[in-house]
């Protein structure tokens, strides 16, 4: 997953410590108490993501798999990662992280409403990137988890096509 901006969380009883990175086990900080419900749902959508290629995996084994970028002003970030990672599926979180990227792709778009203002769509879409991975555009931020509604976004992450090997 991609973000351009990082998340932010304050807890004024509760210091968040640096941690390494790991391999093969969830970032200590992915479990982190999480106000904005971010995390939550970073943790729900990587596991409906990574079902459509090990169905029989939970949480512990798509979070084992799942890294967070954040691009920020370094447009390179996520073709760094692409190299040195080999991932299969790519999901950005917002249109900045997505046209930073350079990634350009056939798309089938796919639109969630916003519950709040009739009318109102947001979208996003899936297809094919480098070398066959998954690369896809979340219709919106999952810190906006409440202008959609989950069973629209459910449906959109398990839209998303299996990586061609």
């Amino acid at each position: 997953m991609v973000t351009e901006r990082a998340p932010v969380w304050r807890d004024p009883l509760l210091e968040l410590e640096e941690h390494p990175p790991t391999w093969g086990e969830p970032h200590p900080t992915f479990f982190y108490p999480d106000p904005l419900g971010f995390w939550a749902e970073v943790r729900r959508w990587s596991v409906e993501l990574l079902r459509i290629i090990e169905p029989s995996w939970g949480r512990i084994e798509a979070l084992s798999v799942t890294a967070l970028i954040h691009t920020g002003d370094d447009a390179d970030r996520v073709a760094r990662a692409i190299v040195a990672c080999w991932p299969r599926m790519v999901l950005f979180l917002d249109d900045a992280s997505f046209a930073a990227s350079g990634l350009d792709f056939p798309r089938d778009v796919h639109h969630i409403t916003d519950p709040h203002r009739p009318g109102q769509a947001f979208e996003g879409f899936w297809g094919h990137g480098p070398d066959g991975i998954t690369v896809g555009k979340a219709p919106q931020h999952p810190t906006t988890h409440k202008l959609y509604r989950a069973d629209e976004m459910l449906a959109f992450l398990r839209s998303a096509p299996a990586p061609k090997d």
